[in-house]
């Protein structure tokens, strides 16, 4: 049997190497037998063969049959996560695919609402599963795609359970181990970066403790989210602008049945900020009913805020956006930028820089450039281009068409550096703690950062007070737990996969060329001062990579790992082995 299984696997191998698919290995044998028959408490007697692994969040696994049973012989191989799970019901002649939804109190917990379809009939004498990057489940019988479907849930186990007829032998087969050099090209040097961060709402720290307050400013070093982007007070400024950080002004957002959360100041938390080396970034989404139509009046309130924020907090904001994706008449988003560069300079705040008004989507953001471009003494007083990129949803099944529009934007802001401002998941179909949806965006910053060179990455809400949970887990990286003494939470796995890349990637590292063979190992690599490198790389493929990194001169003291098991979890320099769907960020930044 064991002689068997090796010529199987060695066919297998010359199989795939002949036809260019990924070698495989035969890594576990089992046989499904009636002698082997237990009693399963609640499940009756039941022959079954549990797989002793954690799957990872990209995976390829395949059962071939080595022997179905005299009486024709099923089983059932089912794969279960934390909210969803599939099933695969074999037979010699038939393959039927059962997906199906658990995580609802709305049913009892014996109880799932899921959809029982054929994929494929004929004799069958493989079955293969895939959960790949382009959030695509895919099941092949005999090597051939019988079945594709979205499927943006995690899942962790899987077992083989027989279902009537003789004994079935079969084996478990997984993607071989590849070995890719990644070649880090310190003379090709790209953008600086400025920074990681996104919006805390004044009242959602103020809903923590002070435990959860103090562990706040800890996660804020600890993840390096130190550029805050301020959503101020809006509609809700009075005409004599003294109301900016007064908390009962602070109005709903529109995430469900929500209490008041957005759209006011908190003076003493920026000073707090400044105090450990933030940096602040400061715009209106909708503005004063008194300002919105005078661009004289809209400066003198730009102005008055960074006057407040010089006051109390030492500091004027850094960097100024003309306005968070209110799509303007051109000619009204030219005179708002000069009125504001007029009046920032008069009031003596000429170091404040300025960015220009932030499209929802890339698509759209590209008729903002040209706006601002129209007239060449405004596009002189904009610092950096920047946008948001809510159209990258539509591009979750295939993230690499969005490459195009993220090039297209790059040349057109030519030598402006780009901000990404705004980044998140606001699909209700992908509104879920998954880690595979979070994997979504990791790719996006990847993208971010080699093809639009940004120089700075801003998720939507860093802190957000949400009463329906779901809203959390994708549009904030961390919520308040109120019933764990109001103590900062990560929301889901969107923290781990965003602190994948800002954590190590410091204010003030470069850029510098990183190139993988492999187009699914994303790779990108920086230095900064006192020899300080950090490379991340993201392996979106079905296999694990063994990583050797050519980058003389460099010495590495840690590795941090990301995947739906590891929250950046530090291991020696040593380990290089990235698995399939995880991020490995290679570093020697120490804090």
């Amino acid at each position: 049997m064991k002689l068997r299984g090796i010529f199987i696997s060695c066919l297998l191998f010359v199989a795939a190497w002949v036809g260019g698919l990924e070698a495989i290995e035969a890594d576990e044998s089992f046989r499904l037998d009636p002698s082997l028959i237990r009693e399963t408490w609640g499940g009756g007697k039941q022959a079954r063969q549990f797989f002793d692994e954690q799957l990872p969040a990209c995976f390829e696994r395949t059962l071939k049959i080595g022997r179905w049973g005299e009486a024709g012989g099923r089983m059932d191989w089912i794969f279960t996560g934390p909210r969803a799970g599939v099933t695969l019901k074999v037979s010699a002649t038939e393959v039927r695919l059962v997906t199906r939804q658990y995580d609802s109190l709305a049913l009892p917990p014996e109880k799932t609402k899921g959809v029982d379809q054929s994929v494929a009939t004929g004799q069958v004498s493989s079955v293969t599963l895939q959960l790949d990057h382009r959030l695509m489940l895919t099941v092949l019988v005999n090597g051939r795609q019988v079945a594709q479907q979205l499927w943006m849930h995690d899942l962790v186990h899987h077992q083989a359970r027989q279902q009537g007829g003789g004994a079935i032998e079969a084996q478990l087969l997984r993607p071989a181990t590849a070995d890719v050099v990644v070649r880090v090209q310190p003379e090709r040097r790209h953008q600086s970066i400025l920074g990681f961060g996104g919006i805390t709402l004044a009242p959602a720290y103020r809903l923590l403790s002070p435990e959860g307050q103090r562990q706040w400013w800890q996660l804020l070093r600890d993840y390096n989210l130190l550029l805050h982007r301020e959503y101020p007070m809006g509609t809700q400024l009075n005409a004599e602008m003294d109301n900016w950080d007064r908390q009962a002004d602070a109005v709903p957002h529109y995430y469900g049945d929500n209490f008041p959360n957005s759209e006011v100041c908190d003076f003493d938390y920026l000073k707090q900020l400044r105090s450990i080396g933030g940096l602040v970034m400061f715009e209106f989404w909708k503005m004063p009913p008194w300002a919105e139509q005078d661009v004289a009046k809209y400066a003198a309130a730009m102005v008055r805020y960074c006057q407040l924020s010089q006051e109390k907090t030492g500091r004027a904001p850094e960097i100024v956006g003309i306005q968070n994706e209110v799509r303007q008449p051109a000619e009204k988003f030219q005179a708002m930028t000069l009125a504001l560069r007029q009046a920032l300079d008069t009031a003596g705040f000429r170091a404040v820089q300025i960015h220009m008004a932030d499209s929802a989507l890339l698509g759209a953001g590209l008729g903002y450039l040209k706006d601002f471009q129209a007239r060449p003494d405004v596009w002189r007083v904009i610092d950096y281009a920047a946008t948001h990129m809510y159209d990258y949803q539509k591009a979750f099944t295939d993230p690499d068409h969005f490459d195009a529009l993220l090039q297209q934007y790059r040349a057109l802001a030519g030598d402006k550096p780009v901000l990404s401002t705004e980044l998140c998941v606001n699909d209700g179909r992908f509104q879920t703690d998954s880690y595979r949806v979070a994997l979504q965006l990791g790719q996006l910053y990847h993208k971010n950062l080699v093809l639009m060179d940004a120089t700075a990455i801003a998720y939507c809400w860093l802190l957000l007070n949400v009463e329906q949970p779901s809203f959390g887990m994708t549009r904030s990286l961390f919520v308040p737990d109120l019933q764990h003494g109001g103590v900062p939470v990560a929301s889901s796995a969107q923290l781990r996969v965003f602190g994948a890349f800002s954590r190590k990637i410091k204010a003030g590292m470069v850029r510098v060329e990183a190139v993988s063979p492999d187009p699914d190992l994303l790779s990108t690599a920086f230095i900064g001062k006192d020899g300080q490198a950090t490379v991340v790389m993201l392996n979106r493929s079905l296999h694990p990579v063994r990583v050797a990194l050519e980058w003389p001169g460099v010495t590495f003291t840690t590795t941090e790992t990301c995947s739906p098991y590891a929250p950046n979890s530090a291991g020696p320099a040593a380990q290089r082995l990235v698995p399939p769907g995880g991020i490995l960020t290679l570093t020697n930044v120490e804090k």
